[in-house]
């Protein structure tokens, strides 16, 4: 997410940039009794869960880890009981193209995945399993940039067809802290109506940026509109954990953790962030 993050529950336009990434997905069914058997590999090809479950066990019996999955299948058994349900057992593989601690959507795109396998709707899934505005579902089906809006109970979302080239050489930065979106939504719950004031505020910052023509520009907008989160929600932006770097920086999704959105400065970017995995914006988003 470019930008858009807390304020997109507000009301306001948020940007979203779909990676190059993927997460392969694989299921198999067979005539059974409901059981579940589901195994997800890293990047590298290592399995980090290998677990068994059945559709129709009490969820409080699970590990918090197995009920969003387990809440999509019994989703998916009422709505295609011919693919999956008491009469089925399921093999689920799952493997992705990147760390998982990088907070790429590893959430959404397994909505997306389950969704396309079942010829279900993907908010449906999302609602009983990882709720939230929904941005990042509606990203997992796209090819290109995407604006998103909530308005009222309606999902708004129009293709973005430019960004300033200058943004493509910017960095997105891997902090290796994975950040629960869900959970630091809900730390900032009750503090989110105090950004419905500010929407067009944040809209007018959002779009001069995405129109800017030049970096000074960009980085005056985006620096507006986080101080704006920061104020309100009284959070830290996730730049202020290197004082020491004289660039624009931007958190990317959830504050604190996962990634950042770095002015590239030759030679202090090294210094800075180089312990840390990095990626030019151009090289690992799909935006046109």
């Amino acid at each position: 997410m470019l930008f858009g993050e807390y304020a997109v529950l507000a009301g306001a336009w948020a940007c979203a940039l779909p990676v190059k990434f993927r997460q392969n997905f694989e299921v198999s069914v067979n005539e059974g009794q409901g059981h579940v058997r589901w195994q997800s590999f890293d990047y590298e090809g290592k399995e980090w869960m290998n677990c068994q479950f059945r559709i129709h066990d009490e969820p409080s019996e699970l590990l918090a880890v197995l009920r969003p999955l387990q809440q999509m299948l019994r989703y998916i058994s009422i709505n295609r009981p011919d693919l999956c349900g008491e009469e089925k057992d399921l093999h689920v593989r799952i493997k992705a193209s990147f760390r998982k601690e990088w907070g790429l959507g590893s959430s959404s795109a397994l909505i997306a995945n389950m969704a396309r396998w079942s010829e279900t709707n993907p908010f449906d899934l999302m609602d009983v399993s990882f709720p939230g505005s929904g941005y990042d579902v509606a990203t997992a089906f796209q090819d290109q940039a995407l604006l998103y809006r909530l308005n009222e109970s309606e999902r708004v979302f129009e293709h973005l067809s430019y960004l300033p080239d200058f943004l493509l050489d910017y960095r997105v930065v891997f902090l290796g802290k994975k950040v629960n979106s869900r959970e630091s939504v809900s730390e900032t719950k009750d503090r989110i109506p105090e950004l419905n004031k500010y929407v067009q505020i944040l809209d007018k910052c959002a779009l001069n940026a995405l129109n800017a023509a030049d970096m000074a520009t960009f980085n005056g907008e985006m620096r507006t509109y986080e101080q704006i989160l920061a104020d309100e929600l009284q959070i830290t932006p996730t730049g202020a954990l290197f004082p020491e770097y004289p660039g624009f920086m931007k958190s990317l999704g959830a504050w604190g953790g996962d990634a950042l959105l770095a002015e590239y400065i030759p030679d202090v970017f090294e210094q800075t962030f180089g312990q840390l995995v990095s990626f030019k914006l151009g090289e690992i988003v799909r935006w046109k």
